[in-house]
Order: structure tokens, then sequence, then C-alpha cells
């Protein structure tokens, strides 16, 4: 009996999406009827949410769950865990960015119309996920603990982008020189922090306070390049 004990006890624990998985697998996979790509598509848009509102720590996967209206094991049916979850929802947006803006660069175009877009491309991508700007304001604050390898090498493709949008102006004589991170900075900066105020601005009681005031979407890409446009422009 005792060595029996030791045995079982000696036993690994299947990780949580394995142990989920083996579940699913039992009872046929996810629920009979239910689409799984619209069950993950569920749980990240309610991932993604509380973590922007809540930040890692303070959201759990029970949260998350809830929001989405699913059982929490179809959570690690689709993902490894917590931090797997979290990284994909800022690795999808980062994607979806660092191919849009590497595009831009890459068009035969002026260095000043290539940034024109890029500011214009970053505020329509900021619209599809208003998640992103406060959730990775949040990141970043706290030192970025729970971005991996994987993440930060996507940042880095953005980053990339802009910096040969910018050198190609400086070489060409279009743009004044300037350090590429302070111009990062400047551009994408007040676009981040709009973001975040428009969530504060949502509260309610609010709207009427004049630094939460509407500000159409339109008017801050137009401001913003022209903001971009003169920080460069030649003296």
């Amino acid at each position: 009996m005792a060595r029996t004990v030791r045995r079982q006890s000696g036993r690994r624990r299947p990780s949580p999406r394995r142990a989920a998985r083996r579940t699913a697998q039992r009872r046929g996979g996810p629920r009979r009827g239910a689409d799984p790509g619209a069950t993950k598509t569920a749980v990240f848009r309610a991932a993604a949410d509380a973590f922007s509102r809540r930040g890692f720590e303070g959201v759990a996967v029970d949260d998350i769950a809830a929001a989405a209206g699913v059982n929490k094991a179809m959570i690690y049916y689709h993902f490894d865990d917590k931090l797997s979850l979290y990284r994909e929802v800022v690795c999808e947006m980062l994607r979806d960015a660092g191919a849009t803006v590497t595009a831009i660069a890459d068009r035969p175009q002026p260095a000043a119309d290539k940034l024109t877009e890029f500011i214009a491309a970053f505020v329509a991508l900021a619209d599809t996920r208003p998640y992103f700007p406060p959730l990775m304001m949040r990141e970043i604050a706290e030192g970025a603990p729970h971005l991996d390898a994987g993440a930060l090498t996507l940042m880095r493709a953005v980053f990339t982008a802009f910096g040969r949008i910018l050198a190609e102006g400086q070489q060409t004589g279009a743009f004044r020189p300037v350090h590429p991170v302070l111009a990062y900075m400047t551009v994408l900066g007040p676009l981040m922090l709009n973001a975040a105020r428009e969530r504060a601005g949502a509260r309610p009681g609010r709207g009427e306070l004049p630094m939460f005031v509407h500000v159409p979407h339109a008017d801050l890409t137009r401001h913003m390049q022209a903001v971009a446009l003169r920080m460069l422009q030649k003296d």
C-alpha cells in the first residue's frame, strides 16, 4: 500500500492546459454546437478588456471566464496559462502594427507622406483595439515585467519601421537631424495618452470636465501629423 502511494505521489501533475484538453477530449472536444474559434475570440476579448482595466496582477482566470461566458477549462484549452493569454493580447496588436507600419515604410513615396500615414495607421489600430494603449502604458510603467523576447522583438519591428522613415527623410534633406527615440516618443506618446484620457473620461459624470471633452479622431490625426512634420522641419 505504501509503495503504491509513493508511486502515485511521484507522478508529475499535468499542466492546466493539458488537463483541460484531456477533459475536452473525453467529452468530445468543446461543448457540442459551440464554435471553438468563437470561444477563443470571446476569451481573448474578455481578457484584453480586463487586463487593460486592472493590469495583469489584478485579473484572475475566473474573472476572464465569467466575462467571456465560458468554463474556466476552456481558457486552458486555448492558452497555456494566464501569462500566455496576456502575451497573446499584447502580441496580436504588435504583429498587426508591425506589419502595417513596415508596409508603409516600404512604399516608394516621400518620407513626409510615410510619416503622416504612420500616424494615421496607429490611430486606426488603436480605434479597433481601445484596450491596447492603457494596457501598454501600465505594462511599460511597471518595467514591462510580463513581456518576453517575442513581444519585445515585435515592439522593435514597429520602432525599426519608424526609424527607417525618419532616416530616409534625413538622408533626402526633408527632415532635420533628431534622435529617433525622442521623435518616436513625441509621435506615439500623445496618442497613447489620449487613449488613456478617453478611458478616464468615459466614467459617469466626467464628460463635462474640460480635460475629458470629446476630440474626434480625425482631428487628433491631423493635429499629430502637423506636430510631427513641424518637429522634423528643417530650420
